[in-house]
């Protein structure tokens, strides 16, 4: 599987650190039992310190299986699926709540919310790059960083992928539908390099997309602050007030400004991690700002439909809407 790294010789934020250091690994390495310790924790809707579950997981499911580094050297990249004679792609950034990636850029085979969707829009003729992104414990701007690079990278490079760098459009499902909503309402245009970072050719590219879409997506850490140990350090979310300042800055409910950019939402309507009257109060936001918002919300379906082939069948109606809309408005 080709893989693409989407920065130059300086990566900003690496480094030969030991993430080990800022870890907090407990209990047994069993991959299995610390995903499920992983997915209850990600569920609850109040305040709990779940750092070493979190960390314990992205160590076990990650790093001990040689996806990630033990330290900050991490190359983020972005796979291509590219449809001979498309002019427009779509960039899908896979969900993990900021603790792993839901994709198959390690070519294991498994399907996920990277090659399922990946390969539904290229039968409607549309090329994909799925990203590969640093998350926990690289935290935040990081992620949202390496989407907005991934987004320049494309667009910089589109005469050699045969694309229109005005035909771009971006997908993200849960954490990476959060990174989708943060690039369009929080992070276009802005620089949120570290100081002393020297800029390249890619990093001056505009960063806008003609289009953005969201999978059953994280809007607000508010809603779900357990979540913001794998987006945030530990000693910040653990002290209320910065835990406050943070959600606030990292707000895309409260920080509408994407009413130019045509959107497209699906949601669950039995979601068990992110409740989908949050998903309703942002489609109505940006609405009343007069945005072009599709949604299709699925009957009685839970969280992260879009990884799993058998649901995929189940919920198809959303990715043959998803890739009409994108023929539309790409």
């Amino acid at each position: 599987m080709k893989k693409i790294a989407i920065w130059g010789e300086t990566i900003p934020y690496n480094s030969s650190e030991s993430k080990l250091e800022v870890m907090e690994i407990k209990g047994r390495l069993n991959p299995l039992l610390q995903m499920l310790r992983l997915v209850l924790a990600f569920k609850k809707k109040e305040y709990a310190d779940k750092k070493a579950v979190i960390d314990t997981y992205t160590y076990v499911g990650s790093i001990c299986r040689g996806r990630e580094k033990e330290t900050y050297e991490d190359v983020p990249y972005l796979v291509p699926f590219l449809v001979k004679g498309s002019d427009k792609a779509v960039i899908v950034i896979p969900g993990g709540g900021f603790a792993y990636k839901q994709s198959d850029v390690d070519g294991e085979g498994k399907q996920s919310e990277g090659d399922l969707v990946a390969k539904e829009l290229n039968k409607a003729g549309i090329s994909v790059f799925v990203l590969w992104y640093r998350s926990n414990p690289y935290y935040m701007p990081v992620p949202l960083l390496d989407l907005q690079r991934a987004i320049r990278y494309v667009r910089f490079h589109a005469d050699e992928f045969e694309i229109n760098p005005e035909k771009i459009g971006l997908i993200g499902f849960s954490a990476g539908g959060y990174q989708v909503a943060a690039q369009i309402n929080l992070v276009r245009g802005k620089d949120m390099f570290p100081e002393g970072y020297e800029k390249d050719e890619t990093d001056k590219v505009d960063d806008s997309v003609k289009a953005a879409a969201f999978g059953y997506p994280l809007l607000s850490f508010r809603y779900n602050p357990t979540l913001m140990f794998a987006a945030f350090p530990g000693e910040k979310v653990r002290d209320e007030r910065q835990r406050e300042q943070l959600n606030q800055q990292y707000d895309c409910m409260e920080q509408i400004n994407s009413a130019d950019v045509p959107q497209f939402v699906t949601y669950g309507t039995k979601d068990s991690l992110l409740a989908c009257e949050h998903t309703e109060r942002y489609i109505e936001k940006v609405r009343v700002r007069g945005g072009d918002i599709t949604y299709v919300p699925i009957e009685g379906a839970d969280h992260g439909y879009g990884a799993n082939p058998k649901q995929m069948r189940k919920c198809g109606p959303w990715i043959v809407e998803f890739t009409q809309w994108c023929n539309r408005h790409l």
